[in-house]
């Protein structure tokens, strides 16, 4: 029995590709281009499997043929407003996603923009990449302390 075809659509990581090569028959796009409209539309005819990312736009029309080989769209991230799931259900494709996975990682993101704002980061980070810093000083890009920050 042959391997399922499978479209990775962007780069994902080494290992991840890797897992999936000996599984799948793989067809990675190693030029980690955004594929154009026609590209995948021609893709769900022809792989059992398609793994897009939020760059690879699935709209309505692309699911208007009457069948596919494609029986799977794993997505490539939390949010899946790239793909017309109703039209992909429509046609008997199953869609998934990778729900809560980016939960912590977006908290880590928002805490590093409140200490870099509070703290002044970027402005120093550019002081010192331009040759611009001249040692501290006890005013230098004073900034605040987050937990005196009157929140409420």
């Amino acid at each position: 029995m042959s391997k399922p075809k499978v479209l990775i659509t962007r780069r994902w990581p080494e290992a991840i590709e890797k897992a999936m090569s000996g599984s799948f028959n793989v067809t990675l796009n190693t030029d980690d281009t955004a594929m154009t409209a026609q590209e995948l539309a021609n893709a769900l005819q022809e792989f059992d499997a398609i793994c897009p990312s939020v760059t690879d736009s699935m709209p309505e029309a692309m699911f208007e043929a009457e069948s596919f080989k494609t029986r799977i769209i794993g997505n490539y991230g939390v949010g899946f407003n790239h793909i017309a799931v109703d039209a992909a259900k429509a046609k008997g494709l199953v869609v998934t996603n990778t729900p809560d996975v980016l939960t912590d990682a977006t908290a880590d993101l928002a805490m590093t923009l409140m200490l870099m704002l509070a703290r002044r980061a970027g402005e120093g980070e550019r002081q010192v990449r331009a040759g611009e810093w001249h040692g501290w000083y006890p005013t230098h890009l004073m900034g605040t302390q987050l937990q005196a920050r009157p929140w409420g």
